[in-house]
C-alpha cells in the first residue's frame, strides 16, 4: 500500500487487481459491470437489495458472456461464477479493493449508500459511483473517508463501451483519481479525466446538445425523424468512432489544422443566424482550441491522419454493408 493524500492509505494498482471487487446496485450498468469484473478475472462479489437481482444478474451474465469471450475480453481466470452474491452492503465490499456502486440517482440515497460502503470498506480501497449527473461533492459529504470516493461515469452497457468518466468531489484526493485511471486503462476501459464537476459530465451533455438539435428540425418542419438520425449514422456518426468533434475540425483547415478552419468559416458562420447558438470564440480562446487540437495530433501529418482516418471508414463501411446483408 502507499501513502495518498491526507494520510490515507490507498491500495496500489496491483493489490486492486488482486482483490474481489465489489457491484453494488444490479440494475442495468450493475449487472453490466458484474459480468465485465468477471471475465476481466475479478472475484465479484455483488448485492442490491431487490431479492431477484442475483436470479436476473446470473441470467443476464449468461446471455452477455458468449459476446464477451468473442471480443477476447475474458482472461484466463475469468469466469461467470466468479460472482457471489451477498445480503448486504457491508458483506459485499468485506475484503474488496474496488467498489463500484450503481445505485439509482437519488441524491439522498447515494449519499446515505456511500457513508455506509465507506464506513464498511476497508481503509484501501477506491469507491467509484457510476452516477450520470450527480455530484460527488455532495454524495461524500456523509463519508468518514471522502478522499477515496469519485464518479466513475460509465455509458450503458459498459461490457461494451469502454468510456468511464472520472471526476471527483472537492474531498477526493487526486491520488485517488490518478490511481482510478490506471485501474481502468488496465483493465481494458478508457478513462478521461473532468477538471471539475459539471452536471451531466462530458458525453452526456455532447448528446444532448445534439439531441436538441435534431428535435428542432424535426418540429420545425426541415426533416423527419428517420432522415435526422440518417444524417448522423451516415454523415458525421461515421467519422466520429475515430475523429472527435475537434480534430474533425483540426482536419476540415487543411495543413494550417484548426486556425485554417476558423479563417475559412468565420465569415460565413457570422452572417448566418438560423441555427444553433454558437458559441462565441476570441482570439485567445481559438488560439487555445488550435493548440490542444496540435497536441492531439501528436506529431503526425495531416496526411497521415486523413488516410488513417480514410482507412478506418472503409472498414466501417463493409461492416456496415455486412450487416445490411444480414438484414439487421
Amino acid at each position: 500500500m502507499k501513502n495518498a493524500a491526507a494520510g490515507d492509505l490507498m491500495f496500489t494498482l496491483t493489490e486492486l487487481q488482486q482483490r474481489p471487487a465489489a457491484i453494488v446496485g444490479l440494475g442495468q450498468i450493475g449487472m453490466s459491470w458484474a459480468a465485465y469484473f468477471a471475465a476481466r478475472g475479478f472475484a465479484v462479489r455483488a448485492t442490491d437489495p431487490d431479492p431477484e437481482a442475483a436470479g436476473r444478474t446470473r441470467a443476464y451474465v449468461a446471455k452477455v458472456w458468449p459476446v464477451l469471450v468473442e471480443l477476447g475480453l475474458v482472461t484466463p481466470a475469468g469466469a461467470p461464477d466468479r460472482i457471489s452474491f451477498h445480503a448486504t452492503v457491508t458483506e459485499a465490499v468485506a475484503g474488496c479493493g474496488w467498489i463500484q456502486e450503481n445505485a439509482p440517482e437519488v441524491e439522498a440515497l447515494k449519499i446515505e449508500l456511500l457513508a455506509q460502503i465507506d464506513a464498511a470498506a476497508e481503509a484501501g480501497a477506491i469507491i467509484a459511483s457510476s452516477t450520470s449527473a450527480l455530484a460527488m461533492s455532495v454524495m461524500q459529504s456523509a463519508c468518514t473517508r471522502p478522499q477515496r470516493c469519485l464518479t466513475a461515469h460509465p455509458f450503458n452497457p459498459p461490457h461494451l463501451v469502454p468510456l468511464v468518466e472520472l471526476v471527483g468531489g472537492k474531498a477526493t484526493a487526486p491520488a485517488a483519481l490518478d490511481l482510478a485511471a490506471d485501474f481502468y486503462r488496465a483493465i481494458g476501459r478508457e478513462p478521461i479525466r473532468l477538471r471539475r464537476e459539471i452536471y451531466g459530465h462530458v458525453a452526456n451533455r455532447l448528446q444532448y446538445v445534439i439531441f436538441n438539435e435534431a428535435a428542432r428540425l424535426v418540429l420545425d418542419g426541415v426533416a423527419s425523424v428517420e432522415d435526422v438520425d440518417r444524417a448522423i449514422t451516415w454523415g458525421p456518426g461515421m467519422r466520429w468512432p475515430f475523429v472527435g468533434p475537434f480534430m474533425t475540425f483540426h482536419m476540415a483547415g487543411g495543413d494550417a489544422g484548426m486556425a485554417g478552419a476558423f479563417a475559412k468559416f468565420a465569415a460565413r458562420d457570422a452572417s448566418s443566424t438560423d441555427r444553433s447558438k454558437r458559441i462565441s470564440l476570441g482570439e485567445q480562446e481559438r488560439g487555445q482550441l488550435h493548440d490542444g487540437a496540435c497536441a492531439a495530433q501528436q506529431g503526425l501529418s495531416m496526411q497521415a491522419l486523413e488516410a488513417r482516418r480514410d482507412r478506418l471508414l472503409v472498414e466501417l463501411l463493409k461492416v456496415k454493408a455486412e450487416i445490411a446483408a444480414l438484414g439487421n
